[in-house]
């Protein structure tokens, strides 16, 4: 995977919820842009709460560094479904 390609994701409007893939299974799903930090050698994904909605407002409780070379794909993540009422 490259800067391009997740820059690409980030930047896309509207935003699509997605998915990063890493090498050992591990998954981590980027609802917000802001989620998400881009450098040369790799990302910081911001991990919030479980019991929280993540939202730009919310200070992630940690974070995870990941190389490029460990992200596998990324993937969209499912759009809920709205009911006609």
């Amino acid at each position: 995977m490259t800067a391009d390609a997740i820059f690409a994701r980030l930047r896309r409007r509207p935003f699509v919820p997605f998915r990063l893939i890493l090498s050992s299974g591990t998954t981590y799903d980027i609802v917000h842009p802001e989620m998400l930090f881009v450098s040369k050698s790799g990302v910081t994904v911001a991990i919030y709460d479980k019991s929280q909605s993540p939202s730009p407002e919310e200070i992630p409780v940690r974070e995870a560094l990941v190389s490029f070379l460990h992200i596998a794909a990324t993937e969209d993540l499912p759009q809920p479904t709205s009911r006609a009422g």
